[in-house]
């Protein structure tokens, strides 16, 4: 018996992987890419090249920032998808581009659950609701009132088709039974321009790009999209206080090719819960607004799953396409 078992155990070895323990003996091998599916500059950007130094630190090899911007951020995550799957080429995704491009492109060069391998969240993020500071609306309860007075008058911008802050609006309409018209920009800059500029009357952003005006008196704050407040804005409600059930929670990612060896990923997934710990990489995502949270591969494969049903009907509802 203990013979059979012995043997047994011996051939359940090659099971392993046939380069399992290799990998992760001698990986990394060679500098290790870092996709940034975004702009230069912009708040991505910045996050990919906070944890960039850190990762390089502690892998001993250096991690090299690309940056492939366009389509939504769709290149830059297709781009990891079709790399070698050897563990040096891995990339930041977010929930626009795993959880809610799939519903507004016909043709999307991966499959969010198939063609990567989820590693870790590195951080989440909310929306806020501002209206011009001299918009009678105090209160969410004041601007669904108006629209329903009004149906199809009141405008709100957003960065573009099948961004977050323009989703956001599209779920408030219809979970609230409103019908509001939808202003697409180049950019959530443009668009914050006519916000205060009187030629919107609302508008859902990340509070990086909100706060300064809101702090100058700009901008009036009517409600967040996750359902626990932002401490940076004390006594400003939950959208879902109004409608319950309303959330709009973004994320972001680090993910890389489909068939990563995973002993690779455990390890990426360890040294990123080192990184987003450390308080120099935490001040520095706050500083664009977000907060640092990590997880294991199966739940952001899971969380990744969730909001694509979550997103699905909504974007079908609203004929969102991106194409």
């Amino acid at each position: 018996m203990k013979i059979g078992i012995l043997i047994a155990s011996l051939m359940a070895l090659p099971l392993l992987g046939p380069g399992a323990a290799h990998a992760q003996a001698d990986w990394p091998t060679k500098p290790i890419r870092f996709i940034a599916p975004f702009a230069t500059g912009g708040p991505l950007d910045q996050a990919s090249r906070a944890v960039a130094p850190r990762l390089a630190e502690l892998l001993g090899k250096p991690v090299i920032v690309e940056n492939v911007a366009g389509a939504g951020s769709t290149l830059g995550v297709a781009r990891v998808a079709q790399s070698e799957p050897d563990g040096h080429t891995i990339g930041l995704a977010h929930v626009g581009s795993l959880s809610m491009a799939p519903h507004m492109y016909d043709k999307l060069a991966y499959d969010p659950l198939k063609s990567l391998s989820p590693i870790t969240l590195v951080s989440d993020y909310v929306n806020v609701l501002v209206v011009k500071a001299d918009e009678p609306y105090q209160t969410v309860a004041d601007l669904l009132r108006a629209a329903r007075e009004n149906p199809g008058k009141l405008t709100y911008g957003s960065s573009g088709i099948g961004s977050s802050n323009h989703l956001s609006g599209e779920l408030l309409a219809s979970m609230a039974g409103v019908q509001m018209t939808h202003v697409p920009y180049k950019g959530s800059a443009p668009s914050m321009v006519d916000l205060i500029g009187g030629r919107l009357n609302f508008m859902f952003d990340v509070l990086l790009n909100s706060m300064p005006h809101i702090q100058s008196g700009k901008l009036r704050v009517l409600g967040v999209t996750n359902l626990d407040g932002v401490s940076a804005l004390p006594g400003i409600a939950p959208i879902a206080n109004t409608i319950p059930g309303y959330e709009v929670l973004g994320w972001v990612a680090v993910v890389g090719p489909a068939g990563m060896p995973r002993p690779v990923v455990d390890r990426l997934n360890a040294e990123f819960a080192r990184i987003m710990k450390m308080p120099d990489v935490v001040k520095s995502f706050a500083g664009i607004g977000f907060d640092s949270r990590t997880s294991t591969p199966e739940q952001l494969h899971a969380l990744i799953d969730k909001d694509l049903k979550l997103w699905g009907p909504i974007i079908r509802s609203a004929g969102v396409k991106a194409n």
